[in-house]
C-alpha cells in the first residue's frame, strides 16, 4: 500500500516538474524583439581594417494576425578585427542579433587574398556561430551586391542557400559550406576550393550567378576555376550530377549534338613506383542526348562515335586541367592526402610535383532513339 502511494506521489511529481523542464520555440514577443541575420559577408579596406556586413530580417509576428511578416535591414560594422566589427554593429542594433539563420559566409576577393584565417577562427571559436552555412568568394562591389534586391534575391543569404543547395544539379557548383573547408584545408597541401559569385548582367537587371571556384592554399585566395573547368573537376571527382557536353554533328560539322549529364561517379587509386606517384582515376558518366542540331538518325555507328569522342574528350581535358595546376603547385586533386594515407611510410615533401594522372572515362549512354531538330 505505501508503494503504491509512493509511486502515485512520484508520478505526480514528475508531471509537474515536466512542464518547467520543455521548452518551446520563439512565441510572438520574443519573435519580435530579434534580428536574424541571414548572411555574413567579411572585407577588409585600404588601411587594413575589417569590416562585417550582416544582411538580415527583422521578423514581426502579432496575435492578432496569423501572418509571418518581415523586412530587410543591413548593418555595417569596421574595427580592427572581425569581432570588434561585429560589436560596432551590435551597439547599433536594438534588437538581439541571432546567428541561428544564417545561411552563408561570404568572403570578398580582397579580403581573400589577404587572407581567410582570421575570419575562419572567429566562426569556429565564436559558439553563435555555425558550421553549417555555405561560404563563397565575392568578386566585385558589396555596395552593389547588397543593393541587388529583387523578389527571388530578397534576403542574400536564402538566396545562396537554395542557389547552392541545389549543387547536385549545378554543375558549376563544388561543395563549400564552412566545416568541408575547415576539414580539407587542413589535409595533405592545406588546399581547398570555395563556389565562386558575381553579380552578371541578366534580361533586364543584374542577378546573382555562380561562376566557378576559387582555390584557397594556406587560407588564401591564389587562383580561380572558370565554369567549364568546373564542370570537368566535378566529373573528376565524382560528383557532377546534372551539365551538358557538346559534341560535333558527324554528318553536318558545323552542328552540335548535346549531351545531358544525368550522372557521374569515380573511383580512384594512388600508386608509388621508382619514386613517383600515378594517380589512376576511373571516371562513369551517364548522359542522354538531349538536342541535335541538323539531322542524325542515333544509331549504332552515331552511339559509337559519341562514346568513342567524349570519353577521349573528357580523359583529354581532364588531365590538362590537372597538369595546368600542377604547374601552379596547387594541389586540388588531394594527391598529399592521398599520399598520406597509402604511403605514409614515404618520405617525399611534395608528392604533386612526382604525380602523373591517367583518367579513364567510360560514357554510357541512356534513352536514345532518333532525334532529329530538336529545336
Amino acid at each position: 500500500m505505501l508503494k503504491n502511494k509512493r509511486r502515485k506521489a512520484y508520478v505526480l511529481l514528475s508531471l509537474l516538474i515536466l512542464p518547467l523542464l520543455l521548452t518551446g520555440c520563439f512565441d510572438y514577443h520574443d519573435i519580435n524583439k530579434v534580428t536574424f541575420p541571414t548572411s555574413i559577408i567579411f572585407d577588409v579596406d585600404d588601411l587594413g581594417q575589417e569590416i562585417v556586413y550582416l544582411d538580415c530580417i527583422k521578423p514581426y509576428r502579432s496575435t492578432n494576425d496569423s501572418s509571418d511578416k518581415g523586412r530587410r535591414i543591413i548593418y555595417k560594422g569596421v574595427g580592427k578585427t572581425a569581432l570588434e566589427a561585429l560589436n560596432d554593429i551590435n551597439r547599433a542594433s536594438s534588437f538581439k542579433l541571432d546567428y541561428a539563420q544564417t545561411r552563408a559566409y561570404i568572403f570578398t576577393e580582397k579580403a581573400s587574398r589577404k587572407g581567410i584565417k582570421k575570419f575562419l577562427d572567429l566562426i569556429n571559436n565564436n559558439s553563435e556561430f555555425s558550421m553549417k552555412p555555405s561560404a563563397f568568394v565575392y568578386y566585385g562591389d558589396v555596395e552593389e551586391l547588397l543593393k541587388t534586391v529583387s523578389t527571388d534575391e530578397e534576403y542574400l543569404g536564402l538566396f545562396l542557400n537554395d542557389l547552392v543547395g541545389k549543387e547536385k544539379y549545378n554543375p558549376r557548383a563544388v561543395k563549400s559550406n564552412i566545416n568541408y573547408y575547415l576539414s580539407n584545408i587542413l589535409m595533405g597541401s592545406n588546399t581547398a576550393l570555395l563556389t565562386s559569385i558575381s553579380l552578371e548582367d541578366n534580361a533586364i537587371d543584374k542577378k546573382i550567378q555562380i561562376q566557378g571556384s576559387s582555390i584557397f592554399k594556406d587560407n588564401v585566395l591564389v587562383e580561380k576555376i572558370d565554369i567549364e573547368n568546373s564542370l570537368i573537376y566535378n566529373i573528376m571527382m565524382g560528383n557532377a550530377k546534372s551539365g551538358t557536353l557538346e559534341i560535333s554533328n558527324p554528318e553536318s560539322k558545323e552542328n552540335f549534338i548535346t549531351l545531358q549529364i544525368l550522372d557521374s561517379s569515380m573511383k580512384d587509386k594512388l600508386e608509388f613506383q621508382d619514386g613517383k606517384y600515378k594517380l589512376i582515376k576511373d571516371v562513369n558518366v551517364e548522359v542522354s542526348v538531349s538536342e541535335i542540331q541538323g539531322e542524325l538518325i542515333v544509331d549504332a555507328n552515331a552511339l559509337d562515335y559519341i562514346k568513342v569522342n567524349e570519353e577521349a574528350y573528357i580523359s583529354g581535358y581532364a588531365e590538362y586541367l590537372f597538369n595546368k595546376y600542377k604547374k601552379q603547385n596547387l594541389d586540388i586533386f588531394d594527391i598529399a592526402r592521398l599520399a598520406e594515407m597509402y604511403y605514409p611510410n614515404e618520405n617525399i615533401d611534395n608528392p604533386l610535383s612526382v604525380t602523373e594522372v591517367e583518367v579513364n572515362t567510360k560514357l554510357i549512354i541512356k534513352g536514345t532513339g532518333v532525334v532529329k531538330d530538336s529545336l
